[in-house]
């Protein structure tokens, strides 16, 4: 299939109205898949899971129909229509996630949250494939950065809305209002978002930059250099783990380290996964725009340098005596953390030819997604487990969620790595 053509140049109005409809997708991709972390101690106590079962549920489960569908739907974009691939996904998954209310024991709710896993696998790619084509290369980092925050920014509709539903209607209930409200939505982006036409590598300032990857060659030269998509994935990969994997563990240790209630902890976890990395996200892709014009190498070494300082807020919440100070460290570590996503990404159409771009942001999310959020929630819930003999409580699930944590040191490492790297390729 190829793609459909439109206009050479759409207006800043509809470039602005897409760049809010696919946030908009995005905002609804990441609802229905945390909202899951709200309802796992209601489901623990129906089903009778232990930590390890539901770290399965909440990461493995999610992560297969990624890593079965990812590369897949990514190469299809690369050459295909987007909006299609988009939309369909968007279907999908809402449809699995109302599925997931109607499950009658453990294995029937695995295989519904596997479904879920194919918005991340065709939305994210094509997503930014999509605003690529949109944006050109000085405004791609707020429009990625935009894209980003709308994902996060439904941290806080999925842990909010997580608790209010849960308090109200019931975790199965739940589900299938947010089901419906999807399904919705894809109606209108039917109908109201066109499929762009593919752009051509764009330079740095005059100069030919590391558009090393060739377009007429196969996908491995189309995503350039090796050492630095290597690096790249890497980054991805230990700051997915160190971060994706303890997000879906919050609401239950503020649950039992706190007693607090639902609703209490879907605000103030909303508040500092959603809002402070939203708000942290158009920051950083606003810096970005500033910064990363004439530099290709400043975001790696701004999200290196970024980490660093985001360290000490983070893995101080874990041991914060009272659940307000908790919540203040994590808000000023997402709201740290969130600056990187539009350099960051940006960075990455940089690395790799325009006709790989779904490719690249798919491979790079697969390792992020396999590592980060399918082993991560896995290995904290085991970790847990194992320091605790008994029903596992807040002392041994916050050990767990620190040494987890602490994976982020390598990230520190792969962005400095990837930096130099670019640099090299520059002043060749």
């Amino acid at each position: 299939m190829t793609a459909i053509a439109i206009e050479a140049a759409p207006s800043n109005a509809y470039r602005n109205y897409v760049l809010f409809a696919v946030a908009f997708v995005g905002f609804m991709c990441a609802v229905d898949k945390v909202v899951i972390s709200m309802f796992m101690e209601a489901i623990k106590k129906e089903f009778s899971l232990t930590d390890t079962q539901l770290g399965a549920l909440t990461g493995l489960a999610f992560s297969t129909m990624f890593a079965i569908a990812a590369v897949p739907l990514a190469r299809w974009a690369d050459r295909g229509n987007r909006k299609w691939i988009i939309n369909g996904s968007l279907v999908a998954w809402t449809l699995f996630t109302a599925a997931s209310g109607a499950a009658m024991n453990f294995t029937q709710l695995v295989i519904a949250r596997v479904g879920v896993g194919i918005g991340e696998a065709g939305c994210v790619p094509a997503s930014h494939s999509m605003l690529g084509d949109y944006f050109t290369r000085e405004k791609r980092p707020h429009a990625l950065a935009v894209h980003m925050s709308g994902s996060y920014l439904g941290m806080l509709g999925g842990m909010l809305g997580g608790g209010i539903l849960l308090q109200t209607v019931g975790w199965r209930a739940g589900f299938v209002w947010l089901g419906a409200i999807g399904v919705v939505m894809a109606v209108v982006f039917h109908f109201t978002v066109r499929e762009p036409q593919r752009t051509h590598p764009e330079t740095l300032a005059g100069k030919p930059g590391i558009h090393v990857g060739n377009s007429q060659t196969g996908m491995l030269a189309q995503l350039g250099d090796m050492p630095a998509f290597g690096w790249l994935v890497m980054a991805f990969s230990t700051t997915s783990l160190a971060g994706s994997s303890i997000m879906v563990w919050l609401p239950s240790y503020f649950e039992r380290a706190f007693a607090l209630t639902p609703i209490q902890i879907g605000l103030g976890l909303g508040l500092c996964l959603g809002v402070a990395t939203a708000i942290g996200g158009v920051t950083g892709g606003r810096l970005g725009v500033r910064k990363a014009g004439g530099s290709m190498s400043w975001g790696a070494k701004f999200s290196s340098l970024n980490t660093i300082v985001v360290m000490p807020f983070f893995l101080g919440s874990f041991y914060a005596p009272s659940p307000i100070l908790s919540f203040v460290l994590l808000f000023c570590a997402f709201l740290t953390a969130g600056m990187i996503l539009g350099p960051v990404f940006s960075t990455l159409q940089d690395l790799v030819a325009p006709e790989a771009r779904a490719t690249a942001v798919a491979l790079v999310s697969f390792f992020a997604v396999i590592v980060g959020q399918g082993l991560g929630p896995l290995v904290v819930g085991a970790i847990s487990d194992a320091l605790n003999t008994g029903a596992a409580g807040a002392g041994s699930l916050r050990s767990a969620m620190a040494i987890v944590a602490c994976v982020n040191f390598l990230t520190i490492l792969a962005f400095w790595q990837l930096k130099r790297r670019i640099d090299v390729l520059q002043a060749r």
